[in-house]
């Protein structure tokens, strides 16, 4: 039968890790199925705990650690998590997450029916405010996947998803180390690009936990908010040079959402609080206001104003 690797970064995550195991050992996929973690070297007791549980395990999935000599990153964890699996499919699941204990068994069911190099489903997000459906839309094609997945929604990650392995080996596609924050924008449209076929599942397979104070996520402050921009605006350059005469859509879609992103960068701009964060961010400025005066320059002219304002406040 085919084998799936699950593949799990591990980076402060002790209060979550054993949930997310448990949903792991508990799969009711019959075929092979092996589960990589990869320690990216926090802080707390997080890898201890793993070590712990996987002494008590005597259950069919395989399980490998591997280590960073050093804190990389999520893109570096992921990246190495799929360099080193062995599956024809990968299943990325973040550590404080969890797992439906049938969503491989059926996501794999559905790739059986239909061939598909892509194969997604359901999720619900879990927040302070209650539980919320993600459902994950029936492409007609993997071109209309990609035009979906380019904008800055969660229909872009990589999670609750089984993936052909092949489609990153075979293509030269990672994330790139360093964005670690939303890195799933620039990864998952340039798999989409090169699948043959993509299917959906209509039916829940993955949890998304929103309540892990630890994670970039869930912390609201002026520097996370400016490494969220900085991140994003990366990832929308890296697809804007990968679909660079390929897809006349997208360059042009990946175009609009720059200029709102300049838009929302220039108005965070106008009211940060922390100066440090105002000077980055005030770098990246120089690049999206030949976008945004060009474009929507009467939507600019107030943040602008603003923005000089607050300028003469940085310079005292």
């Amino acid at each position: 039968m085919v084998k799936i690797s699950i593949l799990i970064p591990v980076y402060n995550v002790a209060d979550y890790i054993i949930r997310c195991l448990n949903s792991v050992v508990e799969q009711t996929y019959k075929g092979p199925l092996e589960c990589i973690l990869v320690d990216d070297c926090g802080s707390d007791n997080s890898i201890p705990l793993v070590k712990k549980f996987l002494e008590s395990y005597s259950g069919n999935v395989m399980f490998r650690i591997l280590h960073h000599d050093r804190n990389r990153g999520l893109a570096a964890a992921r990246n190495t998590a799929v360099e080193n699996a062995e599956g024809d499919f990968v299943f990325h699941l973040d550590s404080d997450d969890w797992l439906e204990p049938t969503a491989i068994e059926h996501l794999f069911n559905l790739y059986n029916q239909t061939g598909a190099d892509i194969v997604s489903g359901n999720a619900f997000r879990h927040t302070n405010l209650g539980e919320f459906l993600l459902k994950e839309p029936r492409y007609k094609s993997p071109k209309e996947m990609v035009h979906n997945t380019i904008e800055m929604t969660l229909d872009h990650v990589v999670w609750r998803r089984l993936i052909k392995r092949s489609l990153y080996i075979d293509n030269h596609i990672s994330a790139v180390e360093g964005i670690d924050v939303g890195e799933d924008h620039h990864t998952l449209p340039r798999l989409a690009y090169y699948a043959t076929k993509v299917a959906t599942l209509d039916e829940v397979v993955y949890h998304y936990n929103c309540m892990n104070p630890n994670s970039y996520m869930s912390i609201k402050t002026d520097k996370v908010n400016l490494k969220r921009f900085k991140s994003d605006l990366a990832s929308i350059e890296i697809l804007q040079n990968f679909f660079k005469n390929k897809d006349a859509y997208c360059e042009s879609r990946l175009k609009k959402i720059k200029i709102t992103f300049g838009l929302i960068m220039l108005e965070h701009a106008c009211h940060l609080n922390d100066v440090h964060a105002y000077r980055v961010i005030s770098k990246d400025i120089g690049i999206l206001l030949p976008y945004s005066l060009s474009v929507v320059i009467t939507k600019t002219i107030d943040i602008i104003r603003k923005l000089k304002r607050n300028v003469k406040f940085i310079i005292k």
